[in-house]
């Protein structure tokens, strides 16, 4: 069974990571993942090692002024135990983002994270794993790159 200081820090790690992204804080995300594996494009897809993934956000992410311009809201989490020490989330995802001057603000991406968590013999919670799943994009033009385009 969960406490609630299990539930706060693991909710916390899910506002963690979109505090990370809208930050541009890259190595931030590798080490918040640096446990799991992220499935980036769905279960479909190989695993990006957890280490890796600030790595790969920062190659597509594309950056105005030093910073995406991006606001990730995370909503509608569910949360449940699996054991003592291990617990899945369900969350919705929603990415705004607006560039001044060039961009207004509006929803570029929504989708949902699922998200498996472990505590350790010290009581702390992280990542094991995550898989994005974008159900809806709108223009990313100023989000992302294109695969073929990202720079190297």
């Amino acid at each position: 069974m969960l406490t609630s200081s299990d539930e706060r820090q693991i909710v916390n790690l899910l506002h963690r990571y979109a505090e990370l992204v809208d930050e541009a804080d890259f190595d931030g995300l590798s080490e918040l993942f640096a446990n799991a594996q992220v499935f980036m494009a769905g279960p479909e897809q190989p695993a990006v090692p957890g280490s890796m993934v600030g790595a790969v956000m920062k190659r597509f992410v594309k950056l105005h002024d030093g910073s995406p311009s991006t606001r990730h809201v995370i909503t509608n989490t569910v949360l449940e135990a699996d054991t003592d020490s291990q617990a899945r989330t369900r969350s919705v995802f929603t990415v705004l983002q607006g560039v001044a001057g060039v961009f207004p603000l509006q929803v570029v991406a929504s989708g949902r994270y699922h998200d498996v968590f472990e505590r350790d013999a010290d009581g702390r919670w992280s990542f094991r794993q995550r898989t994005m799943l974008v159900d809806h994009h709108g223009d990313v033009s100023q989000h992302l790159y294109p695969i073929s385009g990202a720079p190297s």
